[in-house]
């Protein structure tokens, strides 16, 4: 018998395979989850339930990262299980922005891959995730801008120079930038507009505060600039995004991204 029928037969005889799947809630430093061709959320472990706020799996299946996560972000994952679905091999050790149960977006490192049904189709993608204090030596490259990706989170309401940070990672401007953008593919500039609207998204969903204070405290110009900004990465306003989701359970205020 060869090692792939051994493993094939094996999992045969399994009552459930979620069983294997179990195994996850043993291992708290690792986020797993597994969703359909559709983004439907299949299997997910206990930590992840954690990051995402609930407490049930009924809470979970059949939800997408939509219901979870916002517009901007959801679409970059579900690009990366599309990805992975059409090439039919996995996508190891991407670098991602998600929210944790304290709504601070956190860096993690994530790998994919596609799940195959006994006809050999693709059916959906697995997914193992691990933050940035417990990826280990795999992130040695980003520990070097750890120091700035914190201030960020800290300071992020007020004006933040590309030059001061630089100073933080004892870097120059442009070898920062070059760094940066070469570790987490985006600009430090598009990092914290992003964590800016990370800040602000909650603060549409948890208060009734106005644009303007929450354009303020999100560390935004004004209000326009912060509309501005809003609508280029949602596709639509702040005000009709507050409307869109007035019917979900906010989570509280964030209190630092």
């Amino acid at each position: 018998m060869t090692p792939e029928s051994l493993s094939e037969n094996f999992c045969k005889k399994l009552a459930d395979n979620a069983q294997l799947a179990a195994i996850f809630d043993f291992l708290p430093e690792i986020f797993f989850f597994a969703k359909d061709t559709e983004g439907r959320f299949v299997l997910a472990n206990k930590a992840l339930h954690q990051i995402l706020g609930i407490t049930f799996s009924s809470e979970l299946i059949g939800k997408t990262d939509y219901d979870f996560f916002t517009a901007s972000l959801a679409d970059k994952y579900r690009e990366e299980d599309l990805q992975v679905i059409s090439s039919g091999k996995p996508l190891l050790d991407q670098v991602w922005l998600v929210p944790n149960q304290n709504n601070q977006l956190r860096w993690y490192l994530s790998s994919k891959s596609p799940l195959f049904g006994k006809d050999g189709t693709i059916i959906g993608v697995a997914g193992v995730m691990r933050d940035f204090d417990t990826a280990g030596a795999v992130l040695g490259p980003y520990e070097s801008l750890s120091k700035v990706i914190a201030y960020i989170q800290s300071y992020y309401p007020q004006k933040i120079e590309i030059s001061q940070i630089a100073q933080i990672a004892h870097l120059s401007t442009s070898q920062l930038e070059r760094r940066f953008k070469k570790l987490f593919k985006i600009t430090p500039l598009k990092y914290i507009n992003q964590v800016r609207l990370h800040a602000a998204t909650q603060l549409l969903t948890s208060t009734e505060d106005t644009l303007g204070n929450i354009a303020f405290d999100c560390g935004f110009y004004d209000q326009s600039h912060f509309t501005h900004q809003f609508k280029k990465a949602q596709g639509i306003s702040p005000l009709q995004y507050r409307k869109n989701h007035s019917h979900t359970t906010a989570r509280s205020a964030p209190k630092g991204i």
